[in-house]
């Protein structure tokens, strides 16, 4: 998953490395972007979602933090929802990344 999520947002033009230069703040919450996608995607494998047919739930996580996960899974799939839908967005105007094809596996920022 940390790999696809890196080349969804290096694809859109929304990792820190494509931010406009002197945009500090943005960069970082770029960075938080990819960290929120990866971090939903663990969670679930640690058996926290429904999807893997664990007999039973795990415990330790309450109601404040599935209200966080949902949130903050709601925003990184609004970001790259209107992302593809702007028609002024960088990923348009630009040729494609170089060697950027499904199949060929890139290293996630860290």
């Amino acid at each position: 998953m940390p790999i696809l999520v890196a080349m969804v947002h290096k694809e859109l033009r929304l990792d820190a490395a494509s931010a406009p230069d002197g945009s500090k703040a943005i960069k970082k919450i770029l960075s938080v972007a990819v960290n929120i996608a990866v971090g939903v995607a663990e969670l679930r494998n640690q058996g926290f979602g429904s999807g893997h047919g664990q007999a039973s739930t795990p415990s330790g996580l309450g109601v404040r933090h599935a209200r966080l996960t949902v949130d903050a899974v709601v925003t990184w799939c609004e970001l790259i929802l209107d992302t593809l839908t702007d028609p002024s967005a960088p990923w348009r105007n630009n040729r494609p990344v170089a060697g950027a094809t499904l199949t060929s596996p890139r290293t996630p920022p860290s």
